[in-house]
């Protein structure tokens, strides 16, 4: 009941904060309106336009997507469960259309179902899915039932599998000769037992396989004093299997990348950690080689991003891939190239891979930023956050295209936060990223 109660607080508190900043969002909006009419918005006017579906209509990274395929010419659908039908991006001047799809307790065939009539309605050449760690798996049968009536880019479940298991990736790369940590699957209490933690000179984090988006932070370092009662409280199965990682110490990176037939199309790696909202491209070679040489002998054909850490030697260790579009691809907010990569690969594959452009500034979200700096305020996170404010690219913010940012901020976030008041559902955080409340058995 305690809980309950400080969650609903917290949801009414946060409410209030980004009711009073909406004054500050309208300004920036009306101020972008002045500055749209001394600028000039280009979209390419082309005889091949081709009808693309996006789902992840919440998050900001299909937002993006949408946008550079719209100036790029095409005729852009944007998709959201229903639970998200508040989505601030359905109000974007380069989507068509906004649609729902069913939420994912109705089931994979209520999900199949509503995609192939938007298909089939509005004659969809390609179905780009920007998808969440649960919906990626429906994808994959959606991708099956439909080969016949669209272009779908996403990977088939075989690969998808391999991919989304962090053991059988680690195991994988090794396979393949490249570097990759220690990994062991846990099935049952009994396997914690079989790996001598202490004679092992190396430090061990376990994870869970299935996405726990609540606790997913939650890693102590193994071993440490009276971990057996930690191990004896958490549920293994086959079905809920776990995998004890060998902890790398290091510089996290993360990478999203668009592969064709096993070419690396187009690429980005920025600077990470646990919970990153900030995006800058940064050209490393190791990491793109690595990305390269696992697509290549792969043969893989999909959006692929993931999670590394460069070790004190030098040597690159992933840590997680996600086989989907990651929020990086916001680095590209600028870029003429990237919606011919998504539409056109195959004719591409002679060519280097796409990278943000050198000018693309570093991305962010403003009121993640302006949170942080007043959860934990200083006079150096002020200059260091003012200098991001000034030197940087807010997210959502688009001069061509203002209202999302309007609406994210000030309608679809405080509608969640509403609706987690009056229905008392635990929260963990607000993720104005992905553009939801962070809440256990979350998407």
């Amino acid at each position: 009941m305690k809980a309950k109660i400080r969650g609903r607080l917290h949801g009414i508190f946060y409410f209030l904060v980004l009711t009073g900043l909406a004054p500050l969002s309208f300004l920036i909006f009306c101020v972008a309106n002045l500055m749209r009419l001394f600028s000039r918005n280009i979209v390419m006017q082309r005889t091949d336009s081709k009808n693309i579906l996006l789902t992840g209509g919440k998050m900001t990274k299909a937002l993006q997507l949408a946008r550079l395929l719209h100036r790029s010419g095409h005729k852009v659908y944007l998709s959201e469960l229903e639970k998200f039908r508040c989505s601030g991006h359905a109000f974007s001047a380069c989507i068509h259309k906004f649609m729902l799809l069913p939420d994912l307790n109705k089931g994979l065939k209520s999900y199949l179902n509503a995609i192939r009539k938007i298909v089939k309605a509005k004659k969809i050449d390609l179905v780009i899915p920007v998808a969440s760690p649960k919906v990626v798996h429906f994808d994959s049968d959606v991708k099956k039932a439909l080969k016949d009536d669209c272009q779908f880019l996403h990977f088939d479940m075989e690969v998808l599998q391999l991919l989304d298991d962090k053991h059988r990736l680690c195991e994988t790369a090794s396979k393949l000769g490249l570097t990759a940590p220690e990994v062991h699957r846990i099935e049952n209490r009994k396997d914690l037992d079989r790996i001598d933690f202490k004679q092992s000179k190396k430090k061990f984090i376990l994870k869970n396989l299935s996405y726990d988006p609540l606790n997913r932070l939650d890693r102590p370092l193994i071993p440490f004093p009276n971990q057996s009662e930690y191990f004896n409280k958490l549920s293994f199965s086959k079905t809920n299997s776990w995998v004890v990682q060998e902890f790398i110490e290091g510089t996290e990176y993360c990478t999203h990348s668009l592969v064709h037939k096993g070419k690396v199309l187009l690429h980005c790696c920025c600077l990470s950690s646990d919970f990153q909202l900030r995006y800058e491209h940064i050209d490393h070679k190791q990491i793109f080689d690595w990305v390269s040489s696992f697509s290549k002998k792969l043969s893989l054909t999909g959006q692929i991003s993931f999670d590394f850490i460069e070790n004190n030697k030098g040597e690159i260790m992933p840590i997680e891939c996600n086989p989907r579009t990651h929020s990086a691809v916001t680095t590209f907010y600028n870029s003429t190239l990237l919606a011919e990569t998504y539409v056109k690969p195959s004719s591409l594959v002679r060519h280097d891979a796409i990278t943000p452009r050198e000018d693309a500034r570093e991305t962010y979200w403003i009121y993640h930023e302006l949170f942080e700096l007043f959860s934990a305020f200083s006079v150096t996170r002020l200059l260091e956050k003012t200098k991001l404010f000034a030197m940087g690219k807010e997210a959502i913010f688009d001069v061509h295209d203002p209202l999302p940012f309007l609406m994210v901020y000030h309608w679809q976030i405080p509608l969640l936060l509403l609706t987690a008041v009056f229905n008392g559902k635990k929260w963990l955080r607000i993720d104005f990223n992905i553009g939801k409340l962070v809440e256990p058995g979350g998407d």
